[in-house]
């Protein structure tokens, strides 16, 4: 039986995921949904504000440790399993176990702290 995050975790977690959808569309071009009939004009305020809320998250993320940065993005992002991640955080799979959740309530702080839950 899977224990449920609190809701503050969850968003942090949602927070993640939407971050790894907006950057991989940033990187591809992907910004806009085009028709392929006729001419449309480019919103650049949504393309901005897409740029801006993938910095502010890479921003967020970048003030954890290495090791943690790894865990989640390869947990999340990747949906990698526990040995995989353990090789490219170059750690112990018992001590990821530990990690994830503790990296996971850090990011949650942080986020909330830059007031981007």
């Amino acid at each position: 039986m899977k224990t449920q995050l609190p809701p503050d975790q969850a968003l942090a977690v949602a927070r993640l995921k939407q971050w790894a959808v907006l950057r991989l569309a940033t990187r591809h071009g992907k910004t806009t949904c085009y028709r392929n009939q006729g001419w449309a004009q480019r919103n650049a305020a949504n393309f901005d504000a897409r740029q801006v809320r993938v910095l502010d998250f890479e921003r967020a993320l970048s003030e954890l440790s290495n090791e943690e940065q790894i865990a989640l993005v390869h947990f999340y992002r990747d949906r990698e399993g526990y040995p995989q991640i353990a090789a490219a955080a170059q750690c112990s799979v018992r001590k990821l176990v530990y990690l994830i959740p503790s990296a996971r309530v850090k990011l949650t702080a942080i986020l909330d702290r830059l007031d981007l839950l």
